[in-house]
């Protein structure tokens, strides 16, 4: 899971080693029916998930909607739209396959007595090579749409994509409080004592620093400039490379102490992480799922 065991674990070295084995998808807000409806269709076939899984717009399906909606595309165009589509619902198929055999490296693991260090880096390895391809598929079909457009064209998208950004990406009020609730409220479930609180907060501190693997709201809207022109693709796989080398380095440092992440937690909680990473809050829990850091 990236941005899935939800919650605090996004945030440790367990979710590295064992969170992006068991499925990588971003969660987001429930929306209502007729939103949903409109996602699907922009984003084509539904894709099978965790069960704490909630669908969301990834940047392909974005743009696709963008160009449909505000560069008027031509038959030929909308061919190479319909067939980037049906593309990357083939490759959301093969993925399941890998996601399913991750979760379970990930269950296994923490299942275990103690972390054997060659399953941990088997598994952080497999969850790293599955992430960079569909990074890579999703920026070759950036590339692609954006090959096809013409210079008015790509300057409508663009204008589009600086909306979608302010709309979806700005700062929202009373982030750090959502976040200390969803804290308390995984620490909660797990009943995880203050002690274990701050050693989980410690290693995400040390892991991570404050440096993020996701974009920023400055490199998405350099990239969203670069669409009206020629550099496009190199700006997209300058940011790619940076983001993916930055998220396998974190990966593999956090996949060396997961032995030490794992020894805080009792047997019973590694247990009940081990039950949401297969059946998801919803099932186990009763509950709904609460959103990830």
């Amino acid at each position: 899971m990236t941005r899935q065991a939800q919650g605090l674990l996004l945030s440790t070295a367990v979710v590295i080693s064992m969170g992006l084995a068991a499925c990588s998808a971003k969660v987001e807000p429930e929306r209502s029916t007729e939103r949903q409806a409109e996602l699907a269709r922009a984003e084509g076939p539904a894709e099978p998930a965790c069960a704490e899984h909630r669908r969301h717009r990834g940047p392909v399906a974005v743009v696709i909607a963008s160009v449909r909606q505000h560069a008027a595309p031509r038959p030929e165009q909308e061919a190479t739209l319909a067939a980037v589509e049906q593309e990357l619902a083939e490759h959301r198929a093969a993925r399941r396959v890998v996601k399913e055999r991750l979760r379970a490296s990930a269950v296994a693991i923490l299942r275990a007595p103690s972390a054997d260090p060659e399953s941990v880096d088997r598994a952080v390895d497999e969850a790293m090579d599955a992430v960079e391809e569909r990074v890579q598929k999703g920026s070759d079909a950036l590339e692609e749409i954006h090959a096809v457009l013409d210079p008015d064209q790509r300057k409508a998208v663009a204008a589009a994509l600086r909306a979608h950004v302010e709309q979806q990406l700005g700062p929202r009020p009373g982030d750090e409080q959502q976040k200390r609730v969803r804290i308390d409220r995984f620490a909660s479930r797990l009943m995880l004592s203050s002690l274990q609180i701050d050693k989980l907060m410690a290693v995400k501190k040390e892991l991570f620093g404050d440096q993020s693997v996701h974009p920023s709201r400055e490199e998405i809207y350099a990239v969203v400039d670069a669409f009206e022109g020629e550099g496009f693709g190199d700006r997209l796989r300058e940011l790619r490379e940076k983001k993916t080398a930055l998220l396998r380095e974190r990966a593999r440092n956090a996949g060396r102490r997961s032995d030490e992440v794992l020894g805080i937690f009792s047997p019973e909680q590694r247990a009940l992480i081990a039950d949401l990473i297969l059946e998801g809050p919803r099932k186990v829990l009763g509950d709904e799922p609460p959103e990830a850091m």
